[in-house]
C-alpha cells in the first residue's frame, strides 16, 4: 500500500517478522533433514542389504547430529547465523569423505577411480535443496560452492593418485579410436570432461535453487508488508472493512476530500477520577474505556481515527462513504451511551465510581489522507467539521447532556431513514471559536 518509501519505514518490523519465519524454517529444515537422512539409510538397507546400510549408519547419524546440532546452537539465536555456514562446510567435508574415500562406494578390489563412476554426486543436490528451505539465497549458494570445491578437490586428488589415467575421451589427436576407447574403458581412467561436467550441473543446479529461495524470500516479505498493513488497517476501520480496503491501491494515502460525519467522545471529569483512582487505576479505566467506544465504532463500520487521552474521535464515510454513514455514526453514538451505562452497572458492583461521558457528531467536509515523515505514517481526517464535532463534544458539559448532534447530522441521517428517538432540537447556540451559530440536536433519552 505505502511503495517504496512505506517499503523502507517498515523494514526493522519486516525484517523482525522475517527473523521469526526463518527460525520456524529452522525446525522445519531440521525435520526435513532427519527425514531426509532417515530416507537415504532405509534406501541403503533395502537396495543395498544391511551390511551396506550398517556400514554407512555411523555417518549417517553424524549428518543427523550436525543437523540437530545447529538447531540447538542458532534457533531464537540470530547473531549465530555464521554457524550455519560453517555446519556447510562441515556437510561438504563429510559428504566428500563418504562419497569419495577409497573403498567406500565400490567394490573390493575395484581402483580408487572407479569411484567417480558411481551416481555417488546426486546425493550432494540434497544439500543445497535443504539450504534453499531457509529462504537464505546466500546460503544456498554458500552450499554449492563448498560442494563444488569438496568434489572438485577429491577428484583431483583421484585423478593424480598412482596408476591413474586421465584425460578427456575420444579427444587425443592422432591416438586411434580403438585406443581411445580402450583408455575410456580401464578402470582408472578419469574422465576430465565428464568431472568438469559434473560440477557444473551442481552449481548450476545450485542457482537455480539460489533464485528459488530468492523468490521465496521476496514473496515471504511481500506477505510480511502484507500482513502488517492489515493489522495497520484495523487499527482504524472495522474488521469487516479491512480485507476489501486491504485489496485497493493506496486506499488511505491518496489526499481527497468528501462528505463524512465526525464523532467525538471522552470522559467527562476524567482529571478528578484519575486523581482518585492513582496511575494505575485511571490507566486502567481508559483501556475499559476505550476497548468499549472502539468495539461500538467497529460494530457500526466506523473508522477509529485517533486516540486523544481520555477521548477518542471517530469517522463514518471514510475512508470510504455509503449513503447510511450518518444513520450509523448516530447508531453509534446511542450504542456509546448504552455501553457507558452497562459498564457503570458492572463498576457499581465493586464500588467503582460511576462514569459520564459526552458525545458530539456532526456531518461535513474533510479531507483525509495520510500525514506523517519516513517514521511514522498515520491516517488523518482534517477540516472544519472535524473542529466542529469536537466543539459539540465540549458543549455536552454546559447542556448536561451526554450527546449533541448538529442539524446536518440529523437532516442526513434522516434522510437515510435513521431512528430520532432520543433526540430533541434545541436552537441554535455559538460554539466556541465560531461566529455564526449552529442549530442543534441533544440527547433526551429513549
Amino acid at each position: 500500500m505505502r511503495g517504496s518509501a512505506g517499503r523502507d519505514s517498515q523494514s526493522p518490523w519486516v525484517e523482525a517478522a522475517l527473523r521469526v519465519h526463518e527460525d520456524r524454517n529452522l525446525t522445519r529444515v531440521t525435520v526435513a533433514r532427519s527425514v531426509m537422512f532417515a530416507t537415504i539409510w532405509f534406501y541403503l538397507l533395502f537396495n543395498y542389504g544391511p551390511v551396506v546400510a550398517l556400514e554407512n549408519l555411523g555417518v549417517i547419524a553424524l549428518f543427523v547430529a550436525f543437523g540437530l546440532a545447529a538447531y540447538l546452537l542458532m534457533h531464537g539465536r540470530p547473531d549465530r547465523l555464521w554457524l550455519t555456514y560453517l555446519f556447510v562446510v562441515l556437510d561438504g567435508l563429510l559428504l566428500g569423505y563418504t562419497l569419495l574415500s577409497p573403498g567406500r562406494t565400490y567394490p573390493d578390489g575395484w581402483p580408487w577411480q572407479t569411484v567417480l563412476r558411481q551416481p555417488s554426486l546426486l546425493y550432494a543436490m540434497t544439500i543445497p535443496a535443504l539450504a534453499a528451505l531457509s529462504f537464505r539465497p546466500l546460503l544456498v549458494l554458500w552450499s554449492g560452492f563448498v560442494l563444488a570445491a569438496v568434489w572438485s578437490g577429491g577428484t583431483m586428488l583421484i585423478a593424480s593418485a598412482p596408476g591413474a589415467i586421465a584425460g578427456m575421451a575420444g579427444v587425443g589427436g592422432d591416438v586411434p579410436d580403438a585406443i581411445s576407447l580402450q583408455r575410456y574403458l580401464a578402470p582408472t581412467y578419469v574422465h576430465l570432461d565428464y568431472a568438469v561436467v559434473r560440477v557444473f550441473v551442481l552449481l548450476l543446479v545450485t542457482a537455480i535453487l539460489a533464485y528459488g529461495a530468492s523468490r521465496a524470500r521476496a514473496l515471504v516479505y511481500e506477505q510480511t508488508v502484507a500482513a502488517r498493513e492489515r493489522t495497520n488497517l484495523a487499527r482504524y476501520v472495522a474488521p469487516s472493512m479491512v480485507e476489501q480496503l486491504a485489496h485497493s491501491d493506496n486506499p488511505l494515502a491518496a489526499v481527497r476530500s468528501q462528505e463524512a460525519c465526525v464523532l467525538f467522545s471522552d470522559i467527562r471529569g476524567f482529571t478528578a477520577l484519575a486523581e482518585r483512582l492513582g496511575p494505575v487505576g485511571a490507566m486502567d479505566l481508559l483501556r475499559a474505556f476505550h476497548g468499549r467506544m472502539a468495539e461500538c465504532v467497529f460494530a457500526h463500520r466506523g473508522t477509529l481515527d485517533k486516540f486523544i487521552g481520555d477521548g477518542l474521535m471517530a469517522t463514518f464515510g471514510t475512508p470510504e462513504a455509503a449513503a447510511d454513514d450518518t444513520a450509523r455514526a448516530l447508531s453509534c453514538a446511542r450504542g456509546m451511551l448504552e455501553a457507558v451505562r452497562v459498564w457503570n452497572i458492572e463498576r457499581a458492583r465493586t464500588g467503582e465510581p460511576a462514569v459520564a461521558i459526552g458525545v458530539g457528531l456532526h456531518r461535513g467536509p474533510v479531507t483525509m489522507g495520510d500525514i506523517g515523515g519516513s517514521q511514522r505514517f498515520e491516517f488523518a481526517v482534517i477540516g472544519d467539521t472535524v473542529n466542529v464535532a469536537n466543539r459539540l463534544e465540549e458543549l455536552t458539559r454546559t447542556l448536561a447532556s451526554p450527546l449533541v448532534v448538529s442539524d446536518a447530522a440529523v437532516a442526513a441521517a434522516r434522510e437515510s431513514g435513521a431512528d430520532l428517538s432520543g433526540i430533541a432540537p434545541l436552537g441554535e447556540r455559538l460554539l466556541r471559536g465560531r461566529t455564526a451559530p449552529l442549530a442543534i440536536w441533544a440527547w433526551t433519552g429513549g
